[in-house]
């Protein structure tokens, strides 16, 4: 008998492993390194900061001479003639001082702002020493006009508010004039800049309300409780304040002067 031989099966062909295809982790993405920082003396417009902060610097000074002079020690009062030239320099500082920061407005335009500010104050300047804070003082006690009162105060919160607004826009002028290059100066205008608003804005809030109260009905308030002297501390507090900060901004315009140089 013949023997039944099975029939080959065909080799189980292997199953293909799976491919692997590797997954493309994603890369991250670093940012391009920062552009180095120039330093302040090789900016394009140092040559003219420099000599914008120094001449600032002592066009401050000057100013500050002319009203110890005149207004402190009343050398104006004492000697006519020499009343005329302080005021005629005090004019020339003014207008100097507008020129010089309409010159930076070419790098920092926030400065013109300060030249637009202080137009008013300017012109009105002139016509003030013609007429004479004594001439004018006698006007007024000589007519008692309470019209003519009003109409100085208005006036003179109108020149506050002007002064608060070009002492903003000027501080912070100097300010961007150090953003992104030194922060730790720009910091400090912005601080002074916040100082010199709140004490510009105190004295002539409580300068208002000590020439209001002394038109109204309420001056016993002067005489009965001693109001009058608490105000007039208060505005000469106000006063030291506003000429520390002054001091401070000369400091700060000479550094600025020195880190442009």
């Amino acid at each position: 008998m013949m023997e039944n031989n099975p029939t080959p099966s065909p080799e189980s062909v292997p199953e293909a492993a799976p491919i692997a295809v590797p997954v493309l982790a994603e890369s991250a993405v670093t940012p391009p390194p920062a552009p180095p920082a120039i330093p302040l003396r090789e900016r394009p417009n140092a040559p003219l900061l420099h000599k914008g902060f120094q001449n600032l610097f002592r066009l401050g000074i000057a100013n500050i001479v002319i009203n110890l002079l005149n207004n402190t020690f009343k050398l104006g009062d004492k000697i006519p003639a020499l009343g005329i030239v302080l005021s005629v320099v005090s004019l020339a500082v003014s207008i100097l001082t507008l020129v010089v920061l309409w010159k930076l407005s070419a790098v920092i335009p926030r400065f013109r702002n300060v030249v637009y500010l202080n137009l008013f104050p300017l012109v009105l300047f002139p016509f003030a020493a013609l007429v004479g804070l004594s001439s004018l003082q006698e006007r007024i006690n000589e007519s008692d006009s309470t019209g003519l009162l009003v109409f100085l105060v208005i006036l003179l919160g109108l020149l506050l508010v002007l002064s608060a607004l070009s002492a903003y826009h000027q501080l912070t002028a100097c300010a961007e004039a150090f953003d992104g290059a030194d922060d730790v100066m720009a910091a400090k205008w912005r601080k002074l800049c916040t100082w010199q608003v709140v004490t510009i804005s105190c004295f002539g809030a409580f300068l208002a309300l000590t020439i209001l109260l002394s038109l109204s009905s309420a001056s016993f308030f002067y005489f009965y409780t001693g109001g009058m002297v608490v105000l007039l501390l208060f505005i000469i507090a106000i006063a030291i304040a506003l000429g520390v900060v002054e001091i401070i901004e000369l400091v700060y315009l000479n550094r600025s002067a020195r880190l442009y140089e």
